[in-house]
């Protein structure tokens, strides 16, 4: 179970450069490489320092003043006690292609500042602090206006590019580090709106552009299918883990061990035996052990957990024989138990049927605990 752990513990490292793969050959042509067409001959000029594989002969590149109506947001006056309480985005709020809802705020702008800055459909949201260049595209038609606050670029394309391919392009970059030649300041690193203008784009043919996108999406849905299976098989394995540990406390896993091995569990070695001796040993040791107050807790209390409730009174409360599996939940367990919690639960059980106060009955696969009559 430890190797499967590890083995599902290196998936989304995978995946994570799977998608940069994807992003590396979209933005250079090379995933519609057989879709295309051979076109007009064409030789991309280098900007900046840029470290571009080559690209079709029909892509042509342009700076992002040339293709985007971009502007930086402003910091809103929150003392404000006039004008229209109006919702809006903050850095915070802008992942990779998606946003965050869930802490949204409102604040009192006039009505020049709604319309200079309200997001549209269609608007890419570019971080300009924080993740320096981290984008999403504005897809949520919402009843009531959304401004965007400093910190943000809002960007509104133009006709020869498409929001995605921007998006798509600004991971690129920023997962192989070039976008950082546009980044200024020393400590705290931004990406201001002057420097942004200069960032260059290589543009396919919007037909094209469609087509990568298309493409792009349908590998990441299968990347993000993998990443659910992963997640299922983690919760599997956990589940897994608790079962045979429930399986080795109440002895199931060594019913054909003992069966084959009767002389090694009865007599001196059978389990009342060996706890005589456990308790003869600890009497001797709290004879030689100092008198000195002890501040820690007993190893009882440290290890069981809070809100759990005894085995008898679970098996009172459900007022019918519980399985081992169903008992841990009835007495307050958590479904993740860990090693420790279990041990508590077991040796519980061993007790309340050394104890005589519950029996212990197999009904198919499974164990059956109820109280004794």
């Amino acid at each position: 179970m430890d190797t499967i752990k590890t083995r599902l513990d290196t998936a989304p490292k995978i995946l994570k450069r799977f998608r940069q793969s994807v992003l590396a050959v979209a933005v250079c042509g090379q995933l519609t490489k057989d879709w295309r067409n051979k076109k007009d001959n064409y030789e991309p000029a280098e900007m900046l320092n840029w470290k571009w594989e080559p690209v079709p002969s029909n892509w042509k590149v342009f700076y992002y003043s040339d293709l985007v109506q971009s502007r930086l947001g402003k910091m809103l006056d929150k003392a404000k006690n006039t004008g229209i309480s109006t919702t809006y985005l903050g850095n915070v709020n802008v992942r990779w292609f998606n946003f965050n809802l869930s802490n949204l705020q409102e604040i009192l702008v006039s009505d020049k500042e709604q319309v200079e800055l309200m997001v549209k459909v269609g608007d890419v949201l570019i971080c300009e602090g924080g993740e320096p260049g981290r984008c999403a595209i504005w897809k949520t038609k919402s009843e009531k206006p959304i401004i965007f606050q400093k910190a943000l670029h809002k960007a509104s394309v133009k006709n020869k590019l498409t929001p995605e391919w921007l998006v798509y392009n600004l991971k690129n970059d920023c997962d192989n580090n070039s976008i950082k030649q546009l980044f200024t300041g020393t400590t705290i690193k931004h990406l201001t709106a002057k420097a942004l203008r200069k960032y260059p784009l290589r543009i396919p043919p919007i037909e094209e552009q469609t087509e990568i996108v298309a493409q792009v999406e349908q590998l990441f849905a299968f990347s993000d299918q993998i990443e659910q299976r992963v997640k299922d098989a983690h919760k599997r394995v956990n589940h897994l883990t608790q079962s045979i540990l429930a399986k080795a406390f109440s002895g199931e896993l060594t019913a054909d061990w003992r069966a084959q091995n009767p002389d090694l569990i009865s007599g001196e070695n059978s389990a009342e035996a060996l706890l005589a001796k456990i308790k003869v040993e600890r009497e001797a040791l709290a004879k030689n052990k100092p008198t000195k107050p002890r501040t820690i807790k007993k190893t009882g209390e440290s290890m069981k957990p809070k809100n759990i409730m005894p085995i008898i009174e679970a098996l009172k409360a459900a007022g019918q024989p519980l399985s081992s599996q169903d008992l841990l939940a009835q007495a307050g367990y958590p479904g993740d138990a860990d090693t420790d919690q279990l041990e508590t639960f077991f040796l519980d059980i061993r007790e309340q049927l050394n104890a005589k106060t519950i029996t212990r009955e197999r009904k198919g696969d499974k164990e059956f605990f109820a109280i004794a009559e």
